[in-house]
């Protein structure tokens, strides 16, 4: 298929079908062999549910009012661990990738907050606190170290689980 090169990867419908299609087909014909990521994959969302209550209570409380929605100017796209984990997890894809073209923004974000469901989300739409739930979490110091110490569990959870398929596709 010849495509022309993109900063946002797996930007067409047509290239976001094919990377899943081939994504799904790796892992079926793979299935003893990724043992290791789907261990990985079940410690990411139960870290997740730990944290979804959190972001949900941050939310409610800022975004209502904001005037600067960082979710509808944000320039975010679903990465390979964002793929490989909805893939393991048997969590339903996003329809398409979240942004077509560098700079756009994301097709999932309207003004009531996302359509994505939080597990389908990219990481770095978990990961990333505005100012305003920054400031809340200071004010909270148990929840901001709580949240802090998942969150950097699950980037290091995620490298591992990536770092198991690759180790299970070389083997």
């Amino acid at each position: 298929m010849k495509c022309k090169f993109s900063s946002v990867p797996w930007n067409t419908f047509a290239l976001w079908r094919e990377v899943n299609v081939c994504l799904a087909h790796t892992i079926r014909q793979n299935q003893p062999a990724l043992a290791e990521c789907r261990r990985q994959v079940l410690q990411i969302k139960h870290l997740f549910e730990l944290i979804f209550p959190l972001m949900d209570r941050l939310c409610k409380m800022t975004c209502p009012d904001c005037t600067n929605v960082c979710c509808q100017r944000a320039w975010v796209w679903a990465d390979f661990r964002d793929l490989l984990f909805l893939h393991l997890a048997g969590i339903p894809l996003p329809d398409s990738q979240l942004v077509s073209r560098s700079g756009g923004h994301c097709r999932y974000a309207d003004p009531d907050g996302c359509r994505l469901a939080r597990i389908q989300r990219p990481y770095i739409c978990t990961w990333y606190l505005c100012p305003a739930q920054t400031r809340l979490l200071m004010e909270q110091p148990t929840d901001k170290h709580r949240l802090t110490a998942v969150l950097h569990r699950i980037k290091e959870q995620r490298r591992q689980m990536e770092d198991a398929f690759i180790q299970a596709m070389m083997a």
